[in-house]
């Protein structure tokens, strides 16, 4: 008999995996395709200029070698240069390390910095991967209200804590000014903050997101976790950056160099072309079919009774249901049987989410108005 680990029982299947299953089962039966706002997957396709030029680094004659563990001399420099050209903010080279998407970071990071029992600070809502994936290593999660950044509970065993703006799934922001407190806080408690700053370029209404070590002193606490999936929409590529605190990166190196062989070259080279080389009419046409569906979305929305504040950044809306539900649960089923739309419900970011659901806003749409 094969018995699987005993960690598997200590965190749920993920919540995508889960409603792809029953995405399938109720188009099988309504015979109507889904109109998916679950996953918040990046769909605008990435800027031709980058895809010709990735054609040349895959025909390159050691392409296919393995690339060694860390970033190569490009890669380091050219997101030592963006950094400084996007944030002011001034890297070195033992500062910055490749990850294989910022979930690589997000899902390895906890094996680095958490010994069993330890504590990991995790938002209520948040990204589900902060909490699982601490779960298997024997950690204990923490959990905090983000809009109540510097209230949450410390004690001996509290070693990192997650912070994610523009969010995953609310679409909140943040300022400078919070970011210098909680900088503050960090020092004062002797925390790490790993910041998940994936939806950076992603913003809207006039919104800019600062990174974190913005704020001086920032790189004696914190690590910044950054990803071309929504920056140049290289989802598929599962490319990703982790810059900031040396011991940290030189920690989670450590674990990474068990776990895999390293970003592939040819993707580094793509990682800094792209850098050094923004597409700005692209990302200006990506930004605007983001924004314009937000707000057709939204519109629709509010058909179904939510409530919500439109986001200035990310790929989400998050919204209230309507009162007449017992539950996000109970109103996601609705949807999905009724009318044949998926979206997520608020109770997979955290026990604060269950009167609230998620909806992604890279989706298609142009047949939308069959839904409503």
């Amino acid at each position: 008999m094969i018995k699987s680990a005993k960690r598997l029982n200590v965190f749920s299947e993920y919540i995508f995996s889960r409603l792809q299953k029953k995405v399938k089962a109720v188009e099988a039966k309504s015979k109507k395709k889904v109109l998916d706002f679950g996953a918040g997957n990046p769909d605008v396709k990435p800027s031709f200029f980058y895809l010709k030029k990735f054609d040349e680094f895959l025909t390159d004659g050691k392409s296919h070698l393995y690339p060694g563990f860390g970033a190569n001399n490009e890669f380091s420099q050219a997101l030592i240069n963006w950094y400084k050209k996007r944030f002011k903010v001034n890297l070195k080279e033992s500062e910055v390390f490749p990850l294989l998407g910022a979930k690589d970071g997000v899902s390895h990071l906890p094996l680095a910095l958490l010994d069993p029992d330890d504590e990991v600070l995790v938002p209520d809502p948040g990204y589900p991967a902060y909490t699982d994936t601490a779960l298997m290593v024997g950690g204990r999660v923490v959990y905090y209200n983000p809009e109540k950044l510097i209230d949450v509970k410390i004690s001996k065993k509290t070693k990192f804590m997650w912070v994610n703006f523009p969010s995953n799934p609310t679409g909140q922001v943040i300022s400078l000014e919070q970011l210098d407190k909680l900088v503050k806080f960090a020092k004062k408690h002797n925390l790490i903050i790993a910041y998940d700053n994936a939806y950076s370029e992603i913003t809207f209404d006039n919104y800019i997101a600062p990174s974190i070590l913005q704020i001086p002193g920032a790189k004696n606490i914190a690590i910044e976790l950054g990803s071309f999936s929504k920056t140049f929409s290289f989802a598929g590529f599962r490319m990703g950056w982790i810059v900031g605190n040396s011991k940290v990166i030189t920690a989670l190196a450590k674990v990474k160099s068990q776990m895999d062989s390293g970003l592939s070259t040819p993707l580094q080279k793509l990682g800094a072309f792209a850098l050094n080389h923004p597409d700005k009419k692209w990302h200006q046409q990506m930004i605007k079919s983001y924004q314009q569906r937000r707000d057709i979305i939204a519109n629709y929305l509010k058909q179904l009774g939510l409530t919500f504040t439109l986001p200035k950044g990310s790929l989400y809306i998050w919204a209230k249901i309507p009162a007449d539900f017992k539950d996000a649960e109970q109103f996601c089923n609705y949807l999905l049987e009724k009318k044949q739309i998926l979206v997520t419900p608020g109770s997979a970011f955290g026990k604060s989410g269950k009167q609230s659901i998620r909806i992604s806003i890279c989706t298609n749409i142009d047949q939308i108005e069959n839904y409503f």
